[in-house]
């Protein structure tokens, strides 16, 4: 007889395997447990854990428990209140929905369930260790379930060994609840360990709640979202850009209350803070995501952690309008709106012209392009050759704190660096040359698509001897520089003249901003391409054009930067998100000068 090589897995073997995907950490089971405690519509929930949750989870809610017969079936694999049709499947409420947790984790540990329904006079206790047969008795208690996970991973010391420090598995299980509290407003939630009580947020707003969890001070620089577009709702709170945080780890997304992780969503969050940012800096948010559970397949990830949309070039576009139009009311960015036609910008490159959707990536034939195109910054939809304040489609109205400067007020300069102007609730101070380098990329930036070219001709050429790599790169980008008004003569071997600079570039400086606009586009080609290359070139050629810090300026001149200032769709930040104007009130300036 020939040898088999193929057998079923024994059944406790086989649990432990599908456990794995399920059950990977302590963090991984007070998910679980809560979820089921949300599912059962309960008002309370409370999760305490011994050894950061390796030898105790317990978790404690007020829902609506449990009969005898559902406590027999709810450790077995596949064993669900959740779904009963593929139409259910189809359109999935509930957090919780393959029946594959509680199993999971009584493959993995000893396990004890007690729970009561609210119309029955007594309750039942559960008892279940792997490869034994569970023990159900009854029980005496408060209304609602609790579950008791003792020794995680015991009969699987493979498992445990590969678990992280108490300290890493309890800072999981802490962010896990910070979602659920941000995500469940109406929800108590508890959280501790063994020592202590960590935190008891009741229900309320999600201000309030972000302030229980974050602190007052950073609650109040967050900004209010609330939109609707093509189906999806989009709710929450934006940090004020200079709450921006070196790292993602204050960034929330919630799918029909459900946290997740989703590129999408969180680059269209990116896209709308495009220059509102240094680079490097990502914004603070929680924000909520509300759909028709037909649209959205939460079934992608065995954790659930990730989902997909029917459209998600609208997922995103609903997203995208919501935050920009959420800075746009506070005046840190033009407020978006949104047509039909598919977003797209320009981008050059050997030569060639690109038309790609901004939504998705794509690049689009050019039968699939609109007649009208998106162009500019990346957050408005006009023609090419007008600027956003002349779009009917801009909603940006002169920035509440340059209304002084339509009167006469006096306005003076600190180190010739710093401008100064008196207002009736303190003093503005604007940065000249973050404001110049402002009023110059938008300059440049309507100039581009506009499709014009100001050259200033140089009386004698300018040689310039470069490396190979240089020589290349200039010859890769050549087309864009000369639509930004330089003018290139190629000579033999590997030198270039320079006959002709942009109209707005200082006198003596060619040279010097030629290197440096070259050194920023081999940066771009090492960088995440968090913008268009010719939006790289701009603002960097806005910046090395700008006046510097310690140029003296007369009167005049600082009135006319101001009123340019003024104008620009953007006036509050540098196009690499420096900041241009900052204001200090009079209390501010008084508590200065407080006795300490």
């Amino acid at each position: 007889m020939e040898e088999r090589r193929i057998w079923i897995l024994p059944e406790f073997l086989a649990s432990q395997i599908a456990a794995g995907e399920v059950v990977q950490r302590p963090e991984s089971v007070v998910k679980e447990l809560v979820e089921n405690a949300l599912d059962a519509q309960a008002a309370t929930v409370a999760v305490t854990v011994h050894g950061a949750g390796k030898r105790l989870v317990h978790v404690v809610d007020d829902g609506c428990g449990m009969s005898r017969a559902d406590v027999e079936l709810c450790i077995r694999r596949h064993a669900t209140s959740k779904v009963r049709t593929l139409e259910d499947l189809h359109r999935i409420c509930t957090l919780g929905f393959r029946g594959e947790a509680l199993a999971s984790i009584a493959a993995v540990s000893q396990l004890e369930i007690r729970t009561r329904r609210p119309e029955d006079a007594i309750g039942w206790r559960l008892l279940a260790e792997p490869e034994t047969e569970p023990r159900i008795e009854p029980w005496a208690g408060d209304k609602g379930t609790q579950v008791l996970v003792r020794n995680l991973f015991y009969n699987v010391p493979a498992r445990r060994k590969f678990l992280r420090s108490d300290l890493t598995e309890f800072r999981l299980i802490a962010d896990t609840m910070t979602r659920f509290v941000l995500g469940h407003l109406g929800v108590r939630f508890l959280l501790s360990d063994e020592r202590a009580l960590l935190f008891d947020v009741p229900p309320g707003t999600l201000t309030e709640r972000f302030a229980a969890l974050f602190g007052e001070e950073l609650a109040q620089r967050m900004l209010p979202v609330e939109a609707e577009y093509e189906g999806f709702r989009v709710w929450g709170l934006i940090g004020h850009p200079e709450c921006a945080r070196p790292s993602r780890t204050q960034q929330f997304w919630f799918v029909n209350r459900r946290w997740v992780y989703h590129k999408g969503l969180s680059h269209a969050v990116y896209t709308a803070y495009e220059q509102l940012l240094e680079s490097g800096m990502y914004p603070v948010f929680v924000l909520h995501l509300e759909v028709d559970p037909e649209r959205v397949d939460v079934n992608v990830h065995p954790q659930k952690h990730e989902v997909k949309f029917d459209d998600e070039r609208q997922a995103f576009a609903a997203v995208l309008r919501a935050v920009s139009e959420a800075l746009g009311r506070h005046h840190l960015a033009p407020t978006v709106a949104l047509a039909q036609d598919p977003v797209v910008v320009e981008r050059l490159g050997q030569g060639e012209s690109l038309v790609v959707n901004r939504l998705t990536g794509e690049v689009l034939a050019p039968e699939q392009i609109p007649s009208r195109r998106w162009t500019g910054q990346g957050v408005g939809h006009r023609t090419p050759g007008t600027s956003p304040r002349e779009s009917p489609l801009f909603s940006v109205g002169v920035p509440a704190v340059f209304t002084e400067l339509e009167q006469p007020v006096r306005c003076w300069q600190l180190h010739n660096t710093y401008i100064f102007w008196e207002t009736p609730e303190g003093v503005r101070i604007v940065d000249q040359h973050v404001a110049h380098e402002r009023v110059l990329y938008e300059r440049f930036r309507r100039q581009w698509d506009a499709g014009e070219r100001l050259p200033q001709r140089l009386l004698l050429p300018l040689a310039l001897r470069l490396e190979p790599s240089t020589y290349a790169l200039l010859e890769e980008f050549a087309e864009l520089l000369t639509r930004l008004g330089f003018e290139l003569e190629w000579e033999t071997g590997r030198e270039v003249r320079l006959a002709a600079v942009p109209a707005a570039l200082p006198a003596g400086q060619e040279e010097r901003v030629v290197t440096e606009l070259l050194a920023a586009l081999h940066e771009y080609r090492q960088l995440p391409r968090r913008t268009s290359v010719e939006e790289h070139l701009l603002a960097t050629l806005a910046c090395k054009a700008a006046i510097k810090a310690g140029q003296p300026l007369s009167e005049h001149e600082i009135r006319q930067l101001l009123r340019e200032l003024q104008q620009c769709t953007l006036p509050f930040v540098c196009p690499h998100g420096r900041p241009v104007v900052i204001e200090l009130t009079r209390e501010e300036l008084d508590r200065l000068f407080e006795r300490r």
